[in-house]
């Protein structure tokens, strides 16, 4: 209900005053951006005694666009949907924090002399409400911060010849609007987009204009509506050209008569077979709009056109006549020194590297974003989920008293209007959004209705309406996979209405894992349509550390002292806080690629095309064959290039390669891989020729057992007990064990110790819990004890084996302090007279254990002098069982440094999987060697597919205890982990943990093999 003595910042009725209405975007010929350094003054309240424009000592400067927390003002605060204000809509804290800006600016003298123009003010964002003066006389006000605001000034400019005029702006950190812009993501303030002057002609001038391209049921021909609004003194003509790429030549020219009093038109043009817009196809045509009044061109405007049809057809969601699959990303806003205001080339930046990594989609989450994106969008192809300002996830249950209460309605349908108006002009829009996580409510039921009415060419989403009552499709955020195929076949084939995941993949710490499994049943069921990874990247904020050195650190929530705050849920992209691609993109990637290429025989290859619109005739395939040992490098035996047939989305191609159908002949110890590449023939906006979409790789022949060959000794070794200490020599390498702490005390290899200290292997099972861990996964664990377990020694005892070689074997009890469970383990290290060792672990659980388990292998600490690993598997970044689709077989060299990921959180990081065997060596080349079996370490009965490792410089509780990178201290040596299993990574940080076959279950124990020799020169 209005109530007039409420200030407009907390009165749900008043959301502008004297804002005219809006419009598409699109600048006139005159226009001045205002932006730059202002003056301010911040204030606690927007009650306090506001100073004059000469009080020259209550002002100090600050750039418009921009954040105040970010300048010295206040500070940033993040909360995922708690307000961090008393929930009691409309009102808001009395200590409000207020910021005055002001400018001065003057008309043109080109402007001013030619006369005859209205004048407005534009601003493109600001956050979160604000009232204008013009030389203290007030314009108006407006609320929405991701919204536009104008107002028309030309009352209060005159002629504005050769005079400055005083621009003031008061925004307040909190308003009425702040209960329906609850969007997860930083709490800031300000103009934080740009603020223009526009001049538009008084003898006439377009207002705003819809385009609607139509296309013929063939999806051939088409037709272009324009609907046009305009104000004019006088009568006018308006003049339409339409070009292609090329702008040489019209290819559609009208001209219309144009009524002052009628004000609207309806126009429609005739285009003959254009070329279509996708996102995989982004054909653009230039429409010229001229507007003369008395023959005189007073008004001009190019705006891009593409031809897309978009309808919701046969039950799918489809383009210019064919389903589509949204391979998608939620986006912020967001840079990680100035917040929301974000430079363009950072912005194209972000829309490039999603196009280089087979995105096809962006959630606009939770607002309008910059129109800028839109522009990029559209030349770039990609589509556009574009939502509304509107969040208020913070009530709780209690939202549906705001989404259903009558004196929200008008808010809440000003929020689509704005919307819709700016952005209806850009073909990368397919569909619009109602907003974010605001339940649902009669007041979303007037937004769709008014967004169908006005725009019949676009679809509608809603996530919250779970049973589609309006929303064109059925919307769910991080379902399981067995309930998002529960719902791709509840109704069979027989369906109205798709289902696409508006979020999933949760990108959060070390992850995302399981995204596979998403992918495929993407591909099978027709009814799922794909989804939006949450989200592109972290949204750090550089803070310096505060030591005196200068250095900077990305915060999250707390680290500004703001409270509430939710931590570090901030932090949760595919691409870093700078925005650099993450292993996460990398993954997804390569779960994204276009194509899903299999190989039945060694010669045949088939190739499914998983385009929606692109025919393999646009790539070829490069092939190259290799050959992989444990003492060599990789070798190039052949490779080639095919150009691919004619086949278009759907289609299944088989191409025969021209190999020796035989099984290679092999040398002991050897894989021999295909590795195919697929890449585009010809240049694009976004990549240069040559880049790669899509790869794949096979073996052709492969021996299971690559890695370090049993062989027993040739003589038995020399063993020596000196005390508790039994020490065991060579030529090339002396051997310690302490047989009462049962544990190798010393192992030196040339000269050189191969362990750090009495750092020797252990049997352990903690890994630093992931963000995806710390949800619920390792409070379980360490309920458990499984981060402090102890080893107690039972029994140790030595002998030489049948096969000469010194032969350890150690019982014991590996449990944690307090609890009645643990691992009952025979650990057995053979030495033998050559130097090698090899450790056998058979563990098993006893009493009341954890379900499952982090990890299982062996920790042991190496020189602080290791400088690089080198190893035969999956590379060359890092991997878990879940995480590992980017992952190609090589051998691969990575300094110490390079094989650690360490996250704006630490956490476990680094691992690297299906390795067949690893190398860690100082400068001269000298260190360990390591490989682990399964099932026994002779050759004829191995099966080994491959094991686990990491090498780091942070124990797990380095990891674990540091908030921030520049808190780790780390050790003076390299850790070392060998595993035989790992638990998977999932996305438990806000959706499922790893899938059941990814997880790592105690079970009845474990039982592996570990060879260990000394390498180098």
């Amino acid at each position: 209900m209005f109530d007039p003595d409420r200030p407009d910042y907390w009165n749900e009725s008043v959301f502008c005053r004297n804002r005219l209405p809006p419009r598409a975007y699109f600048q006139p010929v005159h226009h001045q951006l205002l932006s730059g350094r202002w003056n301010f003054h911040y204030a606690s309240s927007p009650l306090e005694t506001e100073p004059s424009s000469d009080d020259a000592d209550a002002w100090s400067k600050i750039d418009v666009p921009g954040h105040w927390q970010l300048q010295g003002y206040g500070h940033p605060q993040y909360t995922n949907f708690n307000y961090p204000f008393p929930t009691d809509p409309p009102f808001v804290p009395s200590d409000n924090p207020t910021g005055l800006y002001e400018t001065d600016f003057v008309i043109p003298n080109d402007w001013a002399i030619r006369g005859g123009f209205t004048y407005r003010l534009r601003f493109e964002g600001v956050d979160s409400a604000f009232h204008v003066w013009v030389d203290g006389h007030e314009v108006g006000y407006s609320q929405g911060s991701r919204n536009v605001a104008e107002f028309d000034i030309t009352e209060l400019v005159g002629s504005g010849r050769s005079r400055a005029l005083k621009l003031r702006v008061k925004v307040y950190q909190w308003s009425d609007g702040s209960y329906i812009e609850d969007q997860d993501m930083w709490w800031l303030s300000g103009i934080f987009r740009d603020v223009w002057l526009l001049a538009f002609p008084k003898e006439g001038h377009i207002e705003d204009f819809f385009i609607r391209p139509e296309l013929d049921c063939h999806y051939k021909d088409a037709r272009l509506d324009i609907s046009f609004k305009w104000q004019l003194a006088t009568a006018a003509s308006l003049e339409i050209r339409l070009f292609d790429a090329n702008a040489r030549q019209p290819l559609v020219f009208a001209t219309y008569l144009c009524d002052r009093e009628t004000r609207e038109r309806e126009v429609s043009l005739k285009v003959s077979n254009p070329l279509k817009w996708t996102a995989e196809h982004p054909n653009l045509y230039q429409l010229h709009i001229t507007l003369s009044v008395l023959g005189e061109k007073v008004q001009t405007i190019v705006q891009p056109v593409g031809f897309r049809k978009v309808e919701l057809k046969s039950g799918n969601i489809q383009v210019n006549g064919r389903p589509i699959l949204f391979k998608g990303v939620n986006h912020h806003e967001h840079h990680p020194r100035f917040g929301r205001t974000v430079p363009v080339e950072f912005l194209r930046n972000d829309l490039l590297t999603m196009k280089r990594h087979n995105l096809n989609a962006i959630r606009c989450s939770h607002y309008p974003q910059d129109h800028r994106l839109l522009t990029i969008a559209n030349e770039l192809g990609l589509y556009v989920m574009d939502e509304a300002d509107l969040e208020c996830h913070g009530m709780g249950v209690s939202s549906q008293n705001l989404s259903n209460d009558p004196a929200w309605e008008a808010a809440y349908l000003d929020r689509m209007h704005q919307l819709v108006h700016r952005d209806k002009n850009h073909p990368c829009v397919i569909m619009w959004s109602l907003g974010n996580e605001s339940y649902f409510g009669q007041n979303h039921v007037s937004m769709y209705d008014w967004a169908k009415a006005y725009d019949t060419t676009r679809l509608v989403h809603y996530e919250a309406d779970h049973s589609a009552r309006v929303s064109d499709a059925y919307s769910w955020m991080y379902l399981t996979i067995s309930d998002l195929i529960s719902k791709a076949t509840s109704d069979g084939d027989n369906f109205e209405k798709p289902v696409l995941l508006q979020e999933y993949g949760h990108a959060m710490g070390t992850g995302p894992g399981g995204l596979k499994e998403y992918q495929e049943a993407f591909y099978k069921y027709r009814r799922l349509q794909g989804g939006f990874i949450w989200e592109w990247a972290n949204m750090g904020l550089l803070k310096e550390i505060g030591d005196g050195s200068g250095a900077s650190f990305y915060a999250y929530g707390g680290d500004f002292g703001d409270v509430p705050n939710d931590k570090n849920f901030v932090i949760d992209g595919l691409c870093d806080s700078e925005h650099r691609p993450g292993h996460g993109l990398v993954e997804l990637k390569h779960v994204y690629q276009p194509l899903v290429v299999t190989m039945n025989e060694p010669r045949t290859i088939q190739i499914k095309n998983t385009f929606d619109f692109t025919s393999l005739a646009e790539l070829d395939m490069r092939w190259a064959i290799s050959r992989f040992s444990h003492d060599e490098d990789e070798q190039h035996l052949n490779s080639g290039i095919n150009l691919l047939p004619d086949a278009g989305p759907g289609s299944v191609v088989t191409v025969h390669l021209p190999l020796d159908s035989s099984k290679p002949k092999l040398p002991s110890y050897a894989e021999t891989w295909l590795r195919l590449s697929f890449r585009y023939r010809s240049q694009l906006s976004w990549a240069e020729p040559d880049h790669e979409i899509a790869w794949a790789q096979f073996p052709l022949g492969r021996d299971e057992t690559l890695g370090l060959p049993y062989r027993g000794s040739l003589q038995d070794p020399q063993s020596q007990p000196e005390g508790s200490l039994l020490k065991v020599a060579g030529p090339t390498f002396a051997f310690s064990f302490d047989r009462i702490r049962a544990k190798v005390q010393e192992w030196r290899y040339k000269g050189q110790d191969l362990f750090a200290g009495d750092g020797g292997p252990l049997l352990t099972f903690w890994r630093a819990p992931t963000d995806n861990d710390r949800s619920r996964t390792s409070g379980t664990w360490k309920h458990f004890g499984l981060h402090r377990m102890t080893h107690e020694v039972r029994s140790v005892q030595d002998r030489i084996n049948d096969y000469g070689a010194l032969e350890i074997r150690v019982e014991s009890w590996i449990a944690p302090p307090v609890l009645a469970w643990g691992f009952q383990t025979i650990t057995t290290y053979t030495v033998h007279s050559d130097g090698k060792l090899l450790i056998h672990v058979h563990a098993v659980p006893k009493g009341s254990t954890p379900s499952l388990l982090p990890r299982v292998g062996l920790e042991m600490m190496l020189p602080q002098d290791r400088r690089f690993a080198r190893w035969f598997g999956l590379g060359p970044g890092q991997s878990y069982r879940d995480m590992k689709e980017a992952g190609k077989i090589g051998i691969w060299k990575r300094s110490i440094d390079d094989m650690m990921v360490i996250t704006e959180m630490p956490q476990e990081n680094g691992n690297r999987t299906h390795t067949k065997w690893v190398k860690i060596v100082n400068e001269e080349g000298i260190g360990l060697k390591a490989v682990l079996y399964r099932d026994g370490p002779e050759p004829h009965v191995s099966t080994q597919k491959g094991f686990d490792f990491a090498i780091s410089k942070y124990t797990a509780e380095d990891l674990d205890q540091a908030q921030h990178p520049h808190e780790l201290v780390g050790v003076d040596s390299t850790v070392f982990r060998i595993d035989e299993f790992h638990h998977g990574v999932g996305t438990g940080a806000c959706g499922p943990n790893p899938w059941e076959w990814h997880r790592l279950k105690t079970g009845g124990g474990f039982e592996f093999w570990v060879w260990l020799e000394g390498t180098g020169v």
